[in-house]
């Protein structure tokens, strides 16, 4: 007896689509748009951070007053390089304990036609007065 060969089975697709692939690779793009957009922004927050977190080990600037500490942060900067951060953005507030210093800023990026990202820094370090 002769059988019959069954009719082998539907085709089934393996993986992601042509439509799912490109929706990817636009996401992907999307997401390395944003953080060539943000990293340089955290990388100078970051650093400015590092600057104030080390102002109280400098009593003698300290001791000086505001405009010496603002000064000496203002030449840090400098230093290393940060530009998008200016003295204009630090405040000192006297406390009981000694003076508060301040950092309060934002950056804009621009992403991608009339979409932009807006990014707010705060930061604060105790300053005790000698």
């Amino acid at each position: 007896m002769i059988r019959a060969r069954a009719h082998p089975a539907p085709y089934r697709q393996r993986g992601m689509g042509l439509g799912a692939v490109l929706i990817v690779i636009v996401l992907v793009v999307f997401f390395v748009r944003v953080a060539i957009a943000m990293v340089p922004a955290y990388a100078g927050y970051w650093q400015v951070r590092s600057i104030m977190d080390r102002m109280p080990e400098k009593p003698e600037v300290i001791a000086k007053g505001p405009r010496s500490i603002l000064q000496s942060l203002g030449m840090q900067l400098n230093i290393n390089n940060v530009g998008n951060i200016s003295r204009k953005d630090f405040k000192l507030e006297r406390v009981d304990d000694g003076l508060n210093l301040l950092l309060s800023y934002q950056v804009r990026e621009h992403l991608i036609a009339n979409v932009d990202v807006v990014m707010t820094f705060d930061h604060e370090v105790l300053l005790e007065t000698p």
